[in-house]
């Protein structure tokens, strides 16, 4: 599937998932400086649009020896998962509350390299005028990030993860 394709269907998700009730956002909060970093919850699906949490694993114990719980609930080798960093600008200026004034909450999706157009999941709201989101467990297969406003009113921004688990992208809407 092409690149161009893939991010026109990343882009439907979001209605496709809420009619069906089929995506799950994160029970718990941004934690430190927005980011995923515990708790019991995790999110599924496009930008993550409500619902309750799904099935997979909640914490490391849950995934027997040598394995994690990786933030989209599924056990994985800890060699398997990484830290990812994603920060924003909007229109060159610092995330903040005049920049985000007009969206202050994003969906943030993950497309995994799958290649089926269908391995992905989110969060949201995130908070446009913390500038970054962090997750501490993010399986490696997951290679591309998308940041949209909640309304899914403006095309989304996307990017792919560095060699270090980073990722920025300047916003312009």
């Amino acid at each position: 599937m092409s690149y161009r394709r893939a991010m026109s269907a990343l882009r439907l998700w979001p209605l496709v998932l809420g009619l069906v009730g089929g995506c799950f956002t994160e029970q718990t909060g941004p934690s430190g400086g927005g980011g995923y970093g515990g708790g019991d919850g995790w999110g599924t699906g496009t930008g993550g649009t409500g619902g309750p949490i799904s099935s997979g694993c909640s914490a490391d114990a849950d995934c027997g020896t040598g394995n994690v719980c990786a933030r989209d609930g599924e056990c994985l080798a800890s060699s398997a998962v990484q830290i990812i960093h994603v920060t924003w600008t909007i229109n060159g200026q610092p995330a903040g509350v005049a920049s985000c004034s007009a969206n202050p909450n994003l969906d943030i999706t993950f497309v995994g390299d799958r290649g089926d157009g269908q391995d992905q999941f989110g969060f949201a709201p995130v908070p446009c005028m913390e500038g970054k989101f962090t997750v501490d467990k993010m399986p490696k297969r997951y290679t591309t990030v998308a940041l949209e406003p909640d309304c899914l009113c403006k095309a989304a921004a996307s990017t792919v993860f560095d060699s270090t688990g980073s990722a920025t992208l300047d916003l312009s809407f």
